[in-house]
């Protein structure tokens, strides 16, 4: 679905206001990508020039712009993860693109997930190798008991404030307190889902291979909140030397083993579903080895250890979700990017070849 993305000036000034009214507005620019409302300002306060951002929900999006605004003013007083301020938040207004709210810009580049083919090796390395440190300081954060979708339990409703950074926000929904249970459930709904699409008739292979998959997981398992989506898109980088310097887009995790957030981010940073499509270098064995180096220094090498062996069973997960989101992935974002039906066809062959092979070397 393409949403409307743009608001009128007088609107933007009006926000702005909301959240201090001393603030002036210089300049207010769209974001190219992406499906909330996004603008980049430039805002004249009293301590001097201050670029931010404005981040609002499109009157057809689900509502997640306040749950991600608290999430990342917990993750900012909690852990040294380079993530934006949030400045302001308004929840609720009959007359704006509620929720939304203001932060503060970092340092670094953005960069779209069919660039990585322009980066040298050194610099999927590095770029690799400091995702890895990240994800290790997000996995020492203690906020969830439980596995499932974390949600935001907001204890107060805000018109302009900042939000509250008590972790106990963070909750998940409907939590189940052992691991294979979870993934188990997962296996069940998602092969349900699966014969309803193009690759529908895999569904009866898929799950006996995960099935056995799950009861041969060894470890000894904790809940995390996993990061899950960490593609170029939802990074800035130092364009010098491509070490990550600002984790973008929280609006959707989880909550799950380490080594099972490690093996959906290997994915996602390898370019997601762009790695289907003929023709684009596959770099993912690259950025498997330095994102678990990076691990391995800043968290813990029992979670490295336990991402080799249980590697198979988290990789045909991935291999699920690309197969259930694959006709989403492309009639929104593949066609921001071009991509012909041609090359969606030869996509969807590339993706059902490897799985195939996939469950043919487990059964």
């Amino acid at each position: 679905m393409n949403y409307d993305r743009t608001i009128q000036d007088k609107t933007i000034t009006e926000i702005v206001r909301r959240i201090d009214p001393s603030w002036e507005v210089q300049n207010a620019t769209p974001a190219v990508d992406g499906h909330h409302i996004v603008y980049h300002l430039d805002i004249v306060m009293q301590s001097g020039r201050q670029q931010c951002v404005l981040k609002a929900t499109p009157p057809e999006k689900s509502p997640t712009c306040g749950d991600e605004a608290r999430t990342l003013a917990i993750l900012a007083a909690h852990t040294s993860l380079p993530v934006p301020e949030v400045l302001g938040v308004v929840d609720d207004d009959e007359h704006l693109s509620t929720p939304l709210f203001v932060s503060t810009t970092l340092p670094g580049a953005n960069y779209n997930r069919t660039m990585l083919a322009t980066f040298s090796e050194t610099a999927i390395e590095r770029l690799a190798h400091s995702t890895g440190r990240h994800l290790a300081m997000l996995h020492a954060l203690d906020a969830v008991e439980a596995y499932g979708f974390v949600d935001i339990d907001a204890d107060e409703t805000l018109d302009g404030e900042c939000p509250r950074t008590t972790i106990e926000q963070l909750v998940v929904q409907n939590p189940i307190h052992s691991w294979t249970e979870y993934l188990t459930a997962e296996c069940d709904q998602k092969c349900t889902w699966l014969t309803e699409t193009q690759f529908g008739d895999l569904a009866p292979v898929v799950r006996p291979v995960l099935d056995a998959q799950i009861d041969s997981l060894s470890g000894e398992f904790e809940p995390v909140i996993a990061r899950i989506d960490q593609s170029l898109d939802n990074v800035l980088l130092d364009p010098e030397t491509s070490a990550v310097t600002g984790l973008l887009d929280w609006e959707f995790c989880v909550a799950a083993t380490p080594a099972y957030d490690l093996a959906f981010v290997e994915h996602s940073l390898a370019g997601g579903h762009w790695t289907f499509i003929p023709d684009v270098p596959d770099r993912q064995e690259t950025i498997r080895s330095a994102m678990l180096d990076g691990y391995f220094e800043a968290g813990s090498s029992r979670i490295v250890e336990q991402f080799h062996e249980n590697r198979e069973c988290y990789a045909i997960f991935v291999a699920l979700n690309a197969m259930l989101n694959f006709e989403d992935w492309f009639n929104q974002v593949g066609a921001a990017f071009d991509v012909t039906n041609e090359q969606r066809e030869e996509a969807a062959t590339t993706l059902r070849e490897r799985v195939t092979k996939m469950l043919h070397d487990d059964l």
